[in-house]
């Protein structure tokens, strides 16, 4: 196990298959009876991306290959963390572009299975979007059905969804209502002056994720606490299996991001400081136009004023008053010719949301199961990103499918998103959320010291002729591309 290595596979022939069909008959698997009559393409690929990594590789095609062997030990606990963001796609239910499909998860699943040795527990967890219906991204990605099918395995293989709270009827429209969440509850972690968030500006300006702003400020004034999920914190093995999309406030999304869906309240989560930067703030540019202005001035009002009151009366009266601003977005668009206008920090100046995905995780890597932090690491980790269908554009709600047929995977989360991000056709260095988790002490890396191999269409490549070229998302196009 090299810490240093990524091990990319490349097929643009690669799709997910809906049947979840199982592998084919590869000598690892000799004892077990789910074997299938046709090729699992996209099995097969996973296998040889963990193969190429050199996972067990002196065993590597006997019945002893055991690939995950090295970090999961009988009897552990492991967690897989998807990407379970949302339940569509804009208005399409085709979520194969927003979350990672059960398809990817299910050969890591196996491979875990088979480390376990009859002995110890999976749990598959992800807290989504507030406003995501959990049961609606599981029936569609195909994961229900894939946990399902294991019910007899003899090992307890659980799906959760994280979220202690969630909106019922969308963010403007409805209300927020208490969820059962992490079944073993949340662990508060303090990483007081740690944090990435410690020292910076304007604190008192934070925007989290709800319309309250004092509870985030709150959380993050002479402290900066999370709501840990104790399921993940419990965990012996953290499987992270991203998926490979451009995000609105970071950039991108894969490793590090993706662990904003193992804290169990949104509005811990630092998303932005509210205004420009003039204001001291790093929602929007200095410059915007008029209608995007008063657009803005409305929106905070109606959060800080109305919105905030989490009331069904609330959500009518703010319903009533938006109708008169509802024009400025078309108003806005035939100005700019752009669709979107920027604000809630989706932008290239975004100087917050990275913070916050560091803080998670060096939550994940470095605290224990009671949110006290260490200097070394406290559990087991892997990571493979799903990039079989990957998205551009706007993402990471409303992405644009690109077929890539790309997977990553390896056991730095950071250099896994430098390379994964090179790949995308962006510079990873002009990604805060990559840049600044290589200059810090706390995850330093050196990016020459990494060893990638890269297989596109089973020929070995340098890694740096391969260029997807995905199309940022509009308030980051300029600013990323290498």
């Amino acid at each position: 196990m090299v810490m240093n290595d990524v091990s990319v596979y490349i097929d643009k022939n690669l799709r997910y298959d809906e049947s979840l069909c199982l592998y084919d008959k590869y000598p690892e698997f000799h004892s077990c009876q789910f074997i299938s009559n046709t090729s699992n393409h996209l099995y097969n690929a996973i296998r040889n991306v963990l193969h190429n990594l050199g996972l067990d590789s002196d065993n590597y095609g006997t019945e002893n290959w055991n690939p995950l062997g090295d970090i999961i030990n009988p009897g552990n606990k492991v967690v897989i963390k998807p990407n379970l963001v949302l339940h569509c796609n804009g208005k399409s239910p085709n979520i194969d572009a927003v979350v990672t499909n059960a398809a990817v998860i299910k050969p890591i699943i196996d491979y875990t299975l088979l480390a376990l040795k009859d002995s110890g527990e999976i749990v598959i967890a992800d807290a989504p979007q507030a406003n995501a219906d959990f049961e609606k991204i599981v029936q569609r990605n195909g994961l229900e059905k894939l946990v399902s099918s294991y019910k007899n395995c003899g090992i307890s293989i659980s799906l959760i969804d994280l979220r202690k709270n969630k909106y019922i009827g969308g963010f403007d429209t409805g209300i927020r209502q208490e969820l059962l969440g992490d079944p073993k509850g949340y662990i508060l972690c303090d990483l007081a002056e740690k944090s990435f968030l410690n020292h910076i500006d304007n604190m008192d300006k934070l925007y989290g994720s709800d319309y309250d702003r004092k509870f985030i400020v709150g959380q993050h004034t002479n402290h900066h606490n999370y709501l840990f999920s104790k399921t993940v914190l419990d965990a012996d093995v953290v499987i992270n299996i991203p998926k490979m999309k451009t995000h609105r406030k970071a950039g991108v999304t894969l490793n590090s991001k993706n662990m904003v869906g193992a804290n169990g309240d949104k509005n811990y989560l630092a998303h932005f400081r509210v205004g420009s930067g003039k204001q001291g703030g790093d929602e929007f540019p200095n410059e915007m136009v008029l209608p995007g202005i008063i657009h803005y001035k409305w929106v905070r009002y109606a959060s800080d004023h109305i919105l905030i009151k989490n009331t069904k009366l609330s959500r009518r009266i703010y319903r009533l008053l938006n109708l008169p601003f509802a024009g400025l977005h078309l108003l806005y668009k035939i100005i700019t010719g752009t669709d979107y206008y920027i604000g809630h920090g989706d932008w290239y100046g975004n100087d917050t949301v990275w913070r916050m995905c560091l803080d998670l995780n060096q939550i994940l890597l470095y605290c224990d199961n009671q949110g006290l932090i260490h200097d070394f690491p406290q559990r087991k980790y892997f990571c493979l990103v799903d990039g079989i269908i990957a998205g551009e554009s706007d993402g990471p709600l409303h992405p644009k499918e690109k077929n890539v047929g790309y997977l990553a995977c390896g056991f730095n989360p950071f250099l896994v998103d430098y390379i994964c991000a090179y790949h995308m056709g962006f510079d990873p260095l002009k990604i805060p959320v990559i840049k600044n988790a290589m200059l810090s002490p706390v995850f330093s890396y050196d990016i020459n010291d990494i060893n990638v191999l890269c297989v596109d269409n089973n020929k070995v490549i340098d890694y740096r002729n391969v260029n997807m070229r995905f199309c940022a998302q509009d308030n980051w196009k300029g600013h990323i591309e290498r």
